[in-house]
Formats: C-alpha cells, sequence, structure tokens
C-alpha cells in the first residue's frame, strides 16, 4: 500500500468484522461506506463516513454516488448488475426496507445495462445446498411471538450462507413473525435474524454482539457450542418478547 493510497470500507463500520483490519492502520486516508447504524466498535479513524441508516443498502448509496459524478459516466454494465444485485438480496428482491430512492437507483442501473437474468442466476442454489436450507426450515422450532429458531447442522459445509437463507425462508411461511437461525462458521457461531417488521431483530442482535437492521440482522459468537449459542439466542428472544409484553 502506497502513502497515497485510499483505503474505502463498505457495507460495515465495525472494525472487527473486517476481513483485514491491519489495513486501517497502514492506509492514511480511510472512506467508509455503510447503511447500518454505527456500533460501539466502529471505525473512528475514517477521512469521510458516508453513513445512510435509511438506505436499503450500501449499493444503493454506491449508485446514488456514481449519479454525482461527471454526468457522462457510465458504470459498466457488469458493475451495475453487481450493484443490482447487492440492492436485491439485501431488500429480499424488493420486499423489505424500500423506500424510492431504492427503485431509482435500480432504475439507473438498469438504464445503464444491469442484466436482471444475470442477477437471478448469481442468487441460484445448488442441490445440495437447497436440500440443506430445507433441512433446517423443517428442523425450527416456533417459539412465543411466533418467531422460529433453528440450527444448522454441525457436518453441513458453508453454514453462515445456509442459516442467512434459512432465515429467509422461515419468515416467508404463514405465521412466523421473525426468524433465528444458527450455523458453525469453524471456531465461531453465526447468528441470522429476519423479520417481518413487527419484531426487531436488530436490537436481539446488538445483544448478541452484532447489529443489522430492524429486519434483517446478524451477530458472530466465538468460543461457543452450538448448543450453548442456541440456549443463549432462545433466552434473548424471550426476554424482547417479555418486555415487549409488558410494553403492550
Amino acid at each position: 500500500m502506497r502513502p497515497t493510497s485510499v483505503l474505502v470500507v463498505v457495507d460495515t463500520q465495525r472494525v472487527g468484522s473486517l476481513v483485514a483490519p491491519k489495513l486501517l492502520e497502514m492506509a492514511s486516508r480511510v472512506v467508509v461506506i455503510d447503511h447500518h447504524r454505527r456500533g460501539a466498535d466502529h471505525i473512528d479513524n475514517a477521512t469521510l463516513h458516508f453513513l445512510e441508516a435509511r438506505a436499503s443498502s450500501t449499493s444503493e448509496l454506491v449508485t446514488e454516488m456514481l449519479q454525482y459524478f461527471d454526468s457522462n459516466l457510465r458504470p459498466p454494465a457488469l458493475v451495475c448488475g453487481t450493484l443490482l444485485a447487492g440492492i436485491t438480496i439485501d431488500t429480499k428482491h424488493f420486499a423489505f426496507n424500500v423506500g424510492s430512492r431504492t427503485f431509482e437507483a435500480a432504475g439507473y442501473l438498469r438504464k445503464n445495462g444491469a442484466n436482471t437474468s444475470m442477477v437471478k442466476q448469481m442468487f441460484q442454489d445448488d442441490m445440495e445446498s437447497f436440500g440443506d436450507v430445507a433441512t433446517t426450515v423443517r428442523s425450527a422450532e416456533i417459539l412465543k411471538g411466533g418467531v422460529a429458531l433453528a440450527s444448522v447442522g454441525e457436518e453441513v459445509k458453508n453454514a453462515p450462507l445456509i442459516a442467512a437463507k434459512s432465515a429467509d425462508e422461515l419468515i416467508g411461511i404463514k405465521g412466523i413473525e421473525a426468524a433465528f437461525v444458527i450455523g458453525r462458521d469453524g471456531s465461531s457461531i453465526s447468528v441470522s435474524g429476519r423479520s417481518l417488521g413487527t419484531i426487531n431483530v436488530q436490537i436481539i442482535c446488538e445483544r448478541l454482539g452484532g447489529g443489522g437492521h430492524l429486519t434483517m440482522a446478524g451477530a458472530q459468537m466465538e468460543d461457543m457450542e452450538l448448543d450453548e449459542a442456541e440456549t443463549l439466542v432462545r433466552n434473548e428472544i424471550e426476554k424482547y418478547t417479555q418486555e415487549i409484553i409488558k410494553a403492550d
């Protein structure tokens, strides 16, 4: 890295979420672009913070930034397709946390060559992953308040990804208001939380050391067995449910 290099961090403000946190110390200038609420261990040495918690996704923010550059700028079709994929996955196919800005960004990307068929193909599962998601969904326990809780089997590959996809599928089932799915990722445990909006999964995940949004959040826990993590998540769900009941 040269002295003049700029480090751009996207879709997170948490030092603990960075793949290579040492780069923060090496970079003289840091730019952070994110749509999550600021957490306790946020990056504090950034030259520029572009933070907008009301945006659907970081891809939406980047798309808006592109439109402030030279009016003759035309991003490559592949870049536009990738940004559209980011918006699609964060909004669950334009179902959650969507505003007029989201559709304006999508329109700009489509006009500049984003291929919707390519975006669809990016989200295709292989048969093994599809089966793992189905097994995880089938094993879910429905807790009080319509909250589903499930764990991905220890033997499953790419457990964090399967956990996220399983949580997405669970909130599509009638009677389920929110879902939490747990999966092992090496020495850590990954938690994926999803909600239709009546239950704030962000609050629960923040209590587990993570964060996110009202309808989509996550957390990671270190040095813990899967059953221990499940008990911890269950306790936080029950605590949150009791708080809601008392508030009503």
